[in-house]
């Protein structure tokens, strides 16, 4: 009875251990710095839904009429250079440091703003587009993760941008 009892507890904690990592999808031991990263995009297409995009081949140019219809009253209008900048919210942006010990993660961030959707707009008609997104930026560990294992130590994400130069104003 106490060796199935004993079984019994040992498959449920592998079992648990299993969908722990199945949940997260990485193992390792790591701390590592948060911040806003930004895509720029000059053909899109909004969906229906609030900061929500279709992605088809050939978009037709979004006005400014379109957009406000559609997504309702922006959180904010602005002018860069020659542009109209609408300013749609999408949750907010998160700063700070995090660690990752063996299976779990263990944030310490705060909320720094909003992520935004930054349409750039001329003569109503839109030329541009700005997403903004969280993502990593510096790390020192050792994480497995999609498929991969690798030391951290400095700055990652480095191919991504932390903030866009946008062409189109001038």
């Amino acid at each position: 009875m106490l060796q199935a009892l004993g079984l019994f507890n040992m498959i449920r904690v592998l079992a648990i251990i299993s969908t722990v990592l199945s949940l997260s999808g990485c193992v390792g031991l790591a701390v590592g710095t948060y911040g806003t990263f930004e895509n720029k995009e000059e053909s899109f297409s909004i969906s229906s839904e609030k900061n929500s995009f279709e992605y088809s081949t050939s978009a037709e140019t979004l006005t400014k009429e379109q957009l406000v219809s559609t997504w309702g009253e922006p959180d904010q209008i602005s002018m860069v250079g020659s542009c109209e900048v609408v300013a749609y919210n999408d949750g907010f942006s998160w700063s700070g440091v995090g660690a990752f010990l063996v299976i779990i993660p263990i944030p310490l961030l705060a909320p720094s703003g909003y992520d935004e959707n930054r349409f750039y707009f001329i003569n109503g008609q839109a030329v541009g587009l700005v997403t903004e997104y969280g993502e990593v930026t510096g790390g020192l560990g050792y994480m497995c993760g999609s498929n991969e294992c690798s030391g951290l130590a400095g700055e990652v994400n480095k191919d991504k941008t932390r903030q866009i130069q946008v062409p189109w104003c001038g």
